[in-house]
């Protein structure tokens, strides 16, 4: 029972050593601006919906090729 107690004590003076690195880690983090947020997120929406269409096109194409070897 001893050994469990020294176990969990030093498992949660492990546990608090991590969570106090992370947040000293976390406060020296530079984040973006508001602005740089923004920008990142058009882009990402922009190339979504380019894959999305060019995925779209394939599809159709493929389906099509499908039909006419199909003969349907």
């Amino acid at each position: 029972m001893a050994g469990l107690a020294i176990g969990l004590k030093e498992g949660l003076g492990t546990a608090r050593l991590f969570l106090q690195e992370a947040w000293a880690e976390l406060r020296r983090v530079q984040w973006p601006s508001q602005k740089e947020v923004r920008a990142a997120t058009a882009v990402v929406i922009v190339l979504v919906g380019i894959i999305a269409l060019f995925l779209f096109l394939v599809d159709a194409a493929l389906s099509w090729l499908l039909r006419v070897f199909i003969g349907r």
